[in-house]
């Protein structure tokens, strides 16, 4: 601020108290209205005790004088206004100035700068808030999904043919012969709720202030929980606390040399498809192939000596359908490698939504923050008899090498 105290003839506490005073009345902003102003002299008479009640008196009736003098001078149009209105009451001779090729200056105040003309801008507010890309996740849809109840202790017990001892005898019987003997045998197991979680912290400004964000990182939290779930569905090795994963319940994929010229991936789905169907009868109806990105784009990309696209009789006009499976790009399952099967013989068995909750967690209280929480409980079985009627093909390339010979 440019109004100052004068100095001459003042020593000591006085020159001191003159001196801290003119520092405080540099930083108040020019803009200060006449009550801000009054307010603000009024702390600095309680921070800084006066040196004696009469320099104190000339001081501050010097003071308000040149507080008065700038409260004249402001009613001669020195007043504050905002920028937009500055410029509108300059413009008869901007329109002229232009005209005639001149130029005209205009005093714009310094408080009609920045500050007063953000406040005064209209903005479209969106109230949407930008979203974080992930990749796409097919595991968890895919199969059909069972509650698991409070009672039964995260645990599913089920009881399978014991396919290892099983003994199938029957055989034609002469006249007064001894009939064979089959043995049937069955195994009982158990199969385990596993947990998958995330945590963030939060400050309780933002969750009491901003519900919206806070409504943000539960779907955040969610989002994280739900791609490490996708991920576990093909990989998990089913140990500890790890999710029983479907590449480690299925057979590998074992291609046969079948002489096939410049065998390709259609190929190799329909020979696989065969291999499940051959081994379970008609058990098995295989619906679905689960494949990474770059090898789906390679398998609709194949083109012939001229340039052509392939595309067999047996698929659909989109390729997204070979022999009655539906393509389904899962990410999860690296490029070059594959499961085919029936979706049927397979079950996500859960503890059912998403539980999320929000609490404090070691210093939090006395931080003023609050963390939340997500988790699921989950598990993917497929049933011993049943993991038959699914195939991995463990290298794509490798395959339709052996196909082809």
């Amino acid at each position: 601020m440019k109004i100052q105290v004068k100095t001459e003839g003042l020593e000591g506490d006085a020159l001191k108290f003159a001196q801290n005073l003119n520092e405080t009345l540099k930083e108040i902003p020019e803009g200060i209205t006449k009550t801000e102003l009054d307010a603000a002299i009024e702390a600095f008479k309680v921070a800084n005790p006066a040196p004696t009640p009469e320099v104190t008196k000339v001081l501050f009736d010097e003071l308000t004088e040149s507080v008065n003098e700038l409260k004249e001078a402001n009613k001669g149009g020195n007043s504050i206004i905002p920028l937009d209105k500055a410029i509108e009451g300059e413009m008869t001779s901007i329109k002229d100035a232009g005209s005639n090729r001149k130029t005209h200056e205009f005093v714009v105040k310094a408080d009609t700068l920045r500050a007063s003309v953000v406040g005064n801008q209209a903005a479209l507010d969106l109230t949407e808030i930008g979203q974080l890309a992930t990749r796409k996740l097919t595991m968890y849809d895919i199969f059909t999904k069972v509650p698991v109840g409070r009672d039964q202790n995260g645990v599913v017990r089920y009881t399978d043919w014991d396919e290892a001892t099983k003994v199938r005898s029957a055989a034609a019987v002469a006249e007064g012969a001894t009939f064979p003997e089959s043995t049937a045998k069955w195994a009982t197991y158990t199969l385990e709720l596993k947990k998958v979680g995330d945590t963030v912290p939060v400050s309780e400004e933002l969750l009491y202030d901003a519900p919206r964000f806070a409504a943000e990182l539960k779907s955040f939290l969610g989002t994280n929980v739900a791609v490490v779930i996708d991920t576990a569905l093909v990989d998990g090795a089913g140990t500890g606390s790890l999710i029983n994963g479907i590449k480690a319940q299925i057979p590998n994929y074992a291609a046969a040399a079948a002489g096939i010229t410049d065998a390709n991936i259609y190929d190799l789905l329909v020979k696989v498809r065969e291999s499940i169907t051959t081994t379970g009868g008609s058990k098995y109806s295989p619906n679905v192939a689960l494949m990474n990105i770059a090898d789906i784009n390679k398998m609709k990309l194949k083109k012939d000596a001229n340039n052509n696209y392939i595309m067999p009789p047996f698929v659909d006009r989109n390729g997204n359908n070979v022999d009655g499976m539906l393509i389904m790009e899962c990410n999860a399952f690296t490029a070059n490698t594959m499961a085919v099967g029936d979706s049927r013989y397979g079950k996500i068995y859960e503890e059912p939504g998403m539980y999320v909750a929000t609490g404090y967690d070691g210093s939090d209280w006395s931080a003023d923050m609050q963390t939340m929480k997500a988790r699921k409980r989950l598990n993917l079985l497929i049933r011993t008899v049943d993991q038959t009627g699914w195939k991995e093909v463990t290298s794509i390339s490798a395959a339709l090498v052996t196909l082809a010979t």
